[in-house]
């Protein structure tokens, strides 16, 4: 079979699963839950959000910059498109938008934009290892080895393939993106944590943290819009330590993606309707020519 045939055979599989789960759950204790959010918190969670993908944005035009001239609205633009066309698509279907845009926008061709999609998620994994490491720096829990092992081996292996990628070389100056990829995953974790704290949920940053990774590792496939179940899972389990009730968790986790995805698709379908109307005006001007 085709490996889109078997993704499809596996997202079939999980939505049954998902769905045999969900008729036998306690909403009613998880929308209750929801209702009493602080929705300050919340307010604060989704800014951290949109800094995690300014941030972002910025470490790629940055690696994109040595091999063709990005701008920086460009690559915000495109990220945070990229991001909106992930909240309603599967697979890499926030990254092919990002190409597109890229090419359409500042002539970059495919081929190295592509490649830069590939050094950034090298990159934002070593990010996440430093990330890892700096948080545990100043938390000390039974559970910061699991976090301190995860680090270490992001970190180490991203970096590891780093010198095997000829587009990226130390030379080019890793430094920053390293550095702002891992203030996005400080962003991201104060994302989680402040959504996760808004329902009333008492967890420490290391939890929170602990959710963050875990949402990450289960989602890089993106079988479903947005990732939607996987959030949920990785909360329930993240928070599973504290002894934190499913239904309650899963209520932290629908507040997170609210607060995740609402905004960014606002922000990104109001990108991609600027880039149709240029489009239509370019194709009328070409026309009239």
């Amino acid at each position: 079979m085709r490996p889109r045939t078997w993704l499809w055979i596996l997202g079939t599989l999980v939505l049954a699963a998902a769905m045999h789960y969900a008729a036998r759950f306690p909403w009613d204790d998880t929308w209750s839950t929801l209702e009493d959010a602080d929705w300050m918190l919340l307010a604060a969670a989704g800014g951290f959000n949109l800094l995690s993908l300014v941030t972002k944005a910025w470490a790629w035009q940055l690696l994109v910059r040595p091999e063709a001239p990005v701008r920086f609205r460009t690559a915000q633009a495109a990220t945070f498109a990229g991001a909106a066309v992930n909240s309603i698509g599967v697979a890499m279907s926030g990254e092919a938008a990002r190409v597109h845009l890229l090419g359409s926008w500042d002539g970059i061709a495919p081929g190295v934009a592509i490649r830069s999609i590939a050094a950034s998620r090298l990159v934002e994994a070593a990010a996440l290892g430093l990330f890892l490491l700096a948080l545990l720096a100043g938390i000390n829990t039974e559970h910061a080895w699991r976090l301190l092992g995860g680090g270490l081996v992001l970190l180490c292996g991203a970096l590891g393939l780093l010198r095997w990628v000829p587009w990226l070389r130390p030379s080019r100056g890793l430094a920053t993106p390293v550095a702002l990829d891992a203030a996005s995953w400080g962003f991201q974790w104060a994302t989680y944590h402040f959504a996760i704290v808004s329902t009333g949920a008492a967890v420490t940053p290391t939890l929170s943290a602990l959710a963050l990774l875990l949402s990450n590792l289960g989602g890089a496939l993106r079988l479903t819009p947005a990732n939607i179940g996987v959030v949920q899972g990785a909360v329930v389990l993240g928070l599973r330590p504290a002894g934190v009730p499913a239904s309650h968790a899963v209520a932290a986790g629908l507040a997170l993606q609210a607060i995740q995805v609402l905004p960014v698709l606002a922000i990104g379908l109001a990108v991609l309707g600027r880039h149709g109307v240029r489009q239509a005006v370019r194709r009328r001007a070409v026309e009239a020519a």
